[in-house]
């Protein structure tokens, strides 16, 4: 919103010098207060409310708002709640302000009326509302109390509260005096004494005492005391206290009155404020006054005796006013709402004349000011402004040589005053003094200028230099210029560009070398680091390197014009966005973490500052004085801050949430909000208030069960989250203050989503475990349909050898029978001789195939094991290949024997015989070992030797030849069994063989697809 910014301060005496010809001297009228006060009791000092009075630090800046930008008009009453929201009462309602935006305030429970006429908050938190047509209302958390009825037709209008040191609320009415006590309120009874009638006023002072304003009498109740007490009449009906910052009545100390120590201060006709740097707001019928305070000068003094007061042009509205916890004061009139402040930057008015403004430090803390667009040079000093003679018509650089001495570049010559002698000096080349840019000497006395893009000179005995006489020198476009401690001359380039000349070296440094900050505007340090600002950021330089400093807000660094380092290591920075104070401390956090955000006091256009920091002349817009203050130079105006009393400390705003909002309900935040389920969007309103500065608040929320991290924000004060599932949720808003500095105290709340019945716990735990169930089903299912369709090909398997033994037995080998016998015929018939001999030899050996052909149509027709255990197959063949010399064989069985199907079981004996073969036969082991283990899920053989191991290339491609581990591997991979072969030379060999029970075992099928089932009936 827009401001109307007055300060209103005494100005600085203007003093004409002799022979000047310009305009008449301006001194500026101070309004003096005509105080018409017969106040006979004021005799002696007030006490311990002023003890620690002080100056205030600055002049005073007044805002205000209208109803164009929301303000209510006819304000009657201002009160400050615990959350930092300024409460507005008037005629027309209630209203609540945070800095920025006014909103009517409309509760839950609706109020009484909307003529609001007394408001105020009391320690413990809450607002009490008084209206103008009776009745009492206490808000707390957006809900509202209210006591009518009965009570308000008996009070009548409610024209003050005031809290006692016990908490305990009393009110001030048309019909006297009121007391809340048991959670009501009650108009005090006969044994009171109070008086009777209309009281205006009432308050407690720092004793206790409670004192009363009704009609033209002051009446008083002691702390403990049961009764009132009368303590002077014929007062002025307009007659007030004097309240201090915290809303207590300011009283004196009195010797005379018997039980009193002490006695308020009453102005007639006035209502007086103390603020919290103990100036006093008087407010009158005409006009509101501002009197500074000394700690030296009592009270009564100050009033009678004023000095320096100011006055403003307002008529406060029924006595409204209020000092905030910032210490700001707050005045209501008719139409408008204004907050007066004091401001730390001191505003130097230089009359008749039009900026930008040059400014050089001078002896004494004196300052030299001159205007671009002024006639006339000035000299401040002593809180006076001394106009010189001159005939010049602007001035672009001041500058004082190491010599006392001061040149300046005008619009039309170049100009070098020396003892308040004017002394014209020729430029280099004609119409050059118009763009001169800056001045800084070296370590032999002479001095370098800058004519920006025309060119650098040195002037050293009256005689120009382009350049110096060097070549390394840059040619045009030097900005700035600075000379450090060590004698080095710098200068400031365009793009991001600076050069260094030190000695008779002169070294170069730009954005390959890290610099970034564009144009080079200013430069400065006192020591080693030498600070380099620019357009675009503050950067430190040492020995080289550079370190670019960030700020919270970054717009705190832009355009940077002036810097001022302290004695302390302190940064004053002057840019487009106003001044930047930045502590010793962040300084050295910043240059040891690069990725470090400095905070700082920041001054801006709410803080008085006389425009922005000029960007190209005249520089620099930042000085030191010799007596320590802080001088800048602003497009329309100087002004100066002295850090030795320092900027006021930033407080930190209170962080509160105001509401829960799930779709479009909305709830308060209490503990273990439980929200409705199918609740679709969640937003959470906070805010943070500064009353001051409510634009440099900034914020950082999370909600820690949706956020990785925290989500900074400026100006938002909702935040939103959608489609949040079911669950606990725990949501935390932290704001800074106006420096940038977060509070690590966070307000949260917590809260619950309600799941809907399909999204309880016990539900998706019985989803779960019926999709386990059915998963297992499906592949039991699956298994069990493998097993079918392996038993099915293994039963054709059978079918087919038997078909095929059937036919060997019915046509080969009868066929064959039949030859026997026509051929043993013949042999019968044969004599004795060779032939016989061979044929009878042809039929022993037909006799041998017949025999060897009835035992193939044995082994397909049955196993090729003499029984159906397979650990007593394994045991006969070891002693089939064993004998003398042979190695030890052990077996183990482990889990009891369970039928094999008889393919398979062929198939596993066939590989185990191979592999017990190879052992006995080629390994040359001293021991073997096989293990059976009968398992649930599987049949497991394993056959391990000590002996000579396999090399590696046969273990892969077999030996030539030979087809042991060839015929064993077709044999597994053909029946679905899983063989592993393990071998190293001179390690032994391992051979293991697994095949899924499912399969294997003759009795595995479980119809109930379940094995703890099949495992039980096993048992029963």
């Amino acid at each position: 919103m827009p401001l109307t910014v007055r300060d209103r301060q005494r100005h600085d005496e203007f003093i004409e010098p002799p022979g000047f010809d310009g305009p008449p001297a301006v001194r500026r009228t101070v309004n003096t207060l005509d105080l018409a006060i017969h106040f006979s009791l004021v005799l002696l000092a007030c006490g311990t409310a002023f003890a620690q009075a002080r100056n205030s630090p600055g002049g005073i800046l007044e805002e205000s708002w209208s109803s164009q930008q929301g303000a209510p008009e006819g304000i009657q009453a201002l009160a400050q709640t615990s959350d930092g929201f300024l409460w507005i009462g008037s005629p027309t309602g209630l209203f609540r302000f945070d800095g920025v935006r006014f909103e009517r305030f409309l509760p839950a429970d609706s109020i009484l009326s909307t003529n609001v006429n007394q408001l105020f908050t009391p320690r413990s938190g809450g607002l009490w509302i008084g209206y103008a047509f009776g009745g009492f209302s206490f808000l707390r958390d957006g809900h509202v109390k209210n006591y009518g009825g009965a009570v308000a037709d008996a009070t009548g209008t409610i024209n003050r509260f005031a809290e006692g040191p016990d908490g305990v609320m009393w009110a001030a009415t048309n019909s006297g005096i009121w007391r809340f006590e048991h959670s009501t309120w009650n108009r005090l009874e006969t044994k009171w004494s109070a008086p009777a009638g209309r009281v205006l006023s009432i308050g407690f002072d720092r004793a206790g005492t409670l004192w009363a304003l009704a009609g033209n009498e002051l009446h008083y109740l002691l702390s403990g005391a049961g009764q009132f007490r009368k303590a002077r009449g014929g007062m002025s009906v307009y007659t007030d206290f004097v309240w201090d910052a915290d809303h207590m009545v300011l009283t004196r100390r009195v010797l005379q009155e018997p039980g009193l120590s002490s006695y308020p201060i009453v102005l007639k006709d006035a209502a007086p404020v103390v603020d919290r740097t103990n100036g006093v707001w008087i407010i009158r019928q005409l006009n509101l006054t501002w009197i500074r305070t000394s700690a030296a000068q009592p009270l009564e003094d100050i009033v009678l005796k004023p000095k320096d007061p100011e006055t403003f042009d307002l008529i406060v509205y029924n006595h409204a006013a209020l000092v905030d916890r910032e210490g700001d004061v707050w005045f209501a009139d008719q139409r408008k709402l204004h907050r007066f402040y004091y401001s730390p930057v001191r505003r130097y008015e230089v009359p008749f004349e039009v900026g930008p403004f040059a400014i050089a430090a001078g002896e004494d803390g004196a300052v030299w000011i001159g205007a671009w667009g002024g006639s006339r040079f000035f000299r401040a000093a002593n809180g006076k402004l001394e106009a010189l003679n001159s005939t010049e018509t602007g001035w672009s650089l001041v500058y004082t040589a190491p010599d006392k001495t001061v040149w300046l570049g005008g619009v039309r010559f170049l100009w070098h005053l020396v003892h308040g002698d004017w002394v014209r000096v020729e430029p280099p080349e004609k119409s050059l003094d118009y763009f001169l840019q800056a001045i800084s000497p070296d370590h032999d006395g002479g001095l370098w200028f800058s004519f920006g893009r025309h060119g650098l000179y040195r002037l050293a005995h009256g005689v120009w230099t382009p350049n110096g006489g060097r070549q390394d020198m840059p040619q045009t476009g030097v900005v700035s210029e600075f000379t450090d401690s060590f004698g080095r001359v710098w200068f400031g380039l365009t793009k991001s560009q600076v050069a260094v000349l030190d000695g008779d070296r002169v070294q170069r440094f730009g954005p390959e070398d890290g610099l970034r900050v564009g144009n080079v505007t200013a430069i400065f340090g006192r020591g080693s680091v030498i600070w380099i600002g620019g357009e675009f950021g503050l950067q430190a330089f040492d020995n080289g390197k550079t370190r670019n400093i960030a700020a919270f807000d970054d717009d705190w660094l832009s355009g940077i014009s002036g810097i001022v380092e302290t004695a302390n290591g302190d940064l004053w920075l002057n840019g487009i966005a106003g001044i930047f104070h930045i502590r010793q401390a962040e300084i050295a956090k910043a240059l040891a973490d690069a990725h470090y955000h400095v905070r700082g006091q920041h001054l801006g256009r709410r803080d008085g500052l006389p425009g922005f920091a000029t960007q190209i002349r005249p520089l620099p817009s930042a000085i030191e004085a010799s007596d320590g203050r802080l001088w800048f130079a602003f497009t329309g105006g100087v002004a100066w801050i002295d850090p030795a009393h320092g900027l006021k400390a930033a407080g930190m705003p209170p962080i509160a949430i105001h509401s829960v909002t799930a779709d479009d309900n909305t709830y308060q935040p209490v503990h273990s909000l439980k929200l409705p389920a199918h609740t679709s969007s969640v937003s959470i309103n906070y805010s943070a208030v500064s009353l001051s500065e409510p634009e440099a608040i900034r914020f950082r929320y999370r909600l820690q069960e949706a956020d990785l991290g925290w989500h900074e924000t400026n100006d938002a004060h909702t935040a939103t989250y959608r489609n949040l599932s079911p669950g606990l949720y725990h949501f935390s808003v932290d704001a800074s203050d106006t420096e940038g500095v977060w509070s690590q105290k966070a307000a949260s709340v917590v809260f619950t989503i309600l799941p809907a019945w399909y999204q309880t716990l016990w539900f998706r735990a019985s989803c779960t475990v019926m999709g386990v169930m059915l998963l297992w089903g499906l592949y039991w299912y699956r298994l069990h349909r493998l097993a079918r369709e392996f038993n099915v090909r293994l039963e054709g398997r059978i079918a087919e050898r038997e078909r095929i033994a059937r036919d060997l037995h019915d046509t080969l080998l009868q066929s064959f029978q039949g030859l026997m016998l026509r051929l043993q015929v013949v042999d019968d018939l044969l004599s004795p001789g060779e032939a016989k001999k061979e044929l009878e030899q042809s039929l022993e050996r037909a006799d041998q195939a017949i025999a060897e052909g009835r035992r193939a149509v044995y082994d397909l027709r049955s196993s090729m094991t003499t029984t159906d255990d397979l650990k007593e197959a394994l045991r006969a063949a070891a002693r089939e290949f064993g004998g003398d010399g042979a190695p030890t064989f052990r077996l183990e069985v482990e889990g009891a024997a369970r039928d094999l199907h008889p393919i398979l079981r062929d198939e596993v004996y066939r590989i185990a015989r191979e592999g017990l073969r190879n052992a006995f036969k080629h390994a040359r082991a001293r021991h073997v070992e096989a293990e059976i283990t009968y398992g649930e899920r599987v049949l497991r053989l394993r056959i391990r030797d000590d002996g000579d191991g396999i090399s590696q290339d046969i273990l892969e491609s077999g030996r030539p030849g030979h087809y042991g581990l060839r015929g064993m591997r077709e044999r597994a991979r053909q029946n679905g069994v899983s063989l592993e072969i393990w071998s190293r030379p001179r390690a032994g060999t391992e051979i293991d063989v697994s095949i899924p029970a499912s399969i294997v075992y003759t009795n595995s099928s479980n119809p109930s697809g379940w094995p703890w089932f099949r495992r039980r009936g096993a048992r029963s």
